[in-house]
């Protein structure tokens, strides 16, 4: 029972921060995540990211790919989307990613109600990129889809909320 737990908790932990980010980087990482998602008929996912991305520090290589993963979780879950943008880029002071996608729309003014406050996914992924100094917004309109961006300081330390 105890081998199992372990292996259990091995797993969960591979697949929050896989060895291959720190193997291989984050962009093939996200590649191969990608790759890996549920097909289904119709559904194009486009990545792009700037090779820049790499040099960034292990935690926020780690921000960047949990975000992704938890982002386009929610697209396939949610928004029967046939196309899904992601995109990942750098500037002096800063990372940009974006994932956008052409699916169902929601009401992002809900996201400030009670109901919402305890949706993990998107109050977690707003959370790693605050103990950053980053910024986090979501937009969605029906007709236009889903568009979630992040930006993270490149220079400004990492707050650990633990402390």
């Amino acid at each position: 029972m105890v081998e199992k737990s372990v292996r259990i908790v091995h797993e969960f932990a591979r697949k929050l921060r896989p060895a291959m980010l720190d193997d291989l980087g984050l962009i093939p990482t996200l590649r191969q995540y990608i790759k890996t998602l549920p097909k289904r008929k119709g559904r194009e996912i486009r990545f792009v990211a700037d090779p820049a991305v790499e040099a960034l520090d292990n935690d926020r290589r780690t921000v960047f790919y949990r975000i992704a993963q938890e982002a386009l979780t929610n697209v396939i879950k949610h928004a029967s989307a046939s196309l899904v943008n992601v995109s990942i880029l750098r500037n002096k002071e800063s990372v940009f990613m974006e994932v956008a996608d052409n699916g169902v729309s929601f009401d992002v003014s809900r996201l400030a109600t009670s109901g919402w406050q305890n949706r993990l996914g998107l109050t977690g992924m707003r959370e790693r990129v605050e103990t950053f100094g980053g910024a986090f917004t979501v937009d969605s309109a029906p007709g236009r889809g889903t568009t979630l961006r992040i930006e993270i300081p490149i220079g400004r330390p990492h707050k650990n909320p633990r402390r």
